[in-house]
């Protein structure tokens, strides 16, 4: 199995189907995935500048992706929406089978960080959606795991776009702190159409 992860800035959200063509015989299914675009207040860029983001296949097959920037301070939450095209083989599809976040998190007595995760197939329902929490105190790293359930597949026949959704809240004074680290796409499972 092979993963291709582009990341472009100011591109349309059109992008070539890698289904026109069936999958050679004795070779593994490839997603083809390109990231389109990063918004909100975890991961702001101003326009014509460099995503605050960077995608990276990971040797396992999985898809990392690592922020620039992502933290917040007390009483206060930021949130950050990826979009991204994935283009299949004719005849296969696939499941992302968890989304696992790396944060750091500083935070005093009985003060709170909560991370909130929620996936989709465009134009489908989610197939994530998970909030996890940790109280204080605690300094260092902090790492969650949101898994889809039922286990979503992406529709066959056509190449759909992905949104993910991650949203970072602190609860408590301004020393408390979070940061969101990396969001890591596990391995995708693959099934014939």
């Amino acid at each position: 199995m092979k993963i291709i992860v582009m990341a472009l800035v100011g591109t349309s959200l059109f992008v070539p189907s890698a289904s026109a063509s069936p999958l050679p015989p004795g070779t593994q299914p490839q997603l083809t995935v390109k990231l389109l675009n990063a918004n909100g207040s975890g991961c702001r860029h101003g326009a014509g500048t460099k995503l605050p983001v960077d995608a990276h296949v990971l040797p396992s097959g999985a898809v990392m992706v690592r922020y620039r920037g992502f933290s917040v301070s007390g009483n206060d939450y930021k949130s950050c929406v990826l979009f991204a095209s994935v283009a299949t083989p004719a005849g296969w599809t696939y499941q992302i089978p968890a989304v696992d976040n790396q944060a750091v998190v500083s935070l005093d007595a009985t003060e709170t960080a909560s991370l909130s995760t929620a996936m989709w197939f465009t134009g489908l329902k989610w197939t994530v959606r998970d909030t996890e929490k940790v109280v204080g105190p605690k300094t260092g790293a902090w790492n969650t795991s949101a898994v889809p359930r039922p286990a979503a597949w992406a529709p066959c026949g056509t190449s759909v776009n992905v949104s993910v959704a991650e949203t970072m809240r602190v609860a408590g004074s301004s020393t408390s702190t979070a940061g969101l680290v990396a969001t890591t796409f596990d391995p995708p499972k693959w099934r014939r159409c």
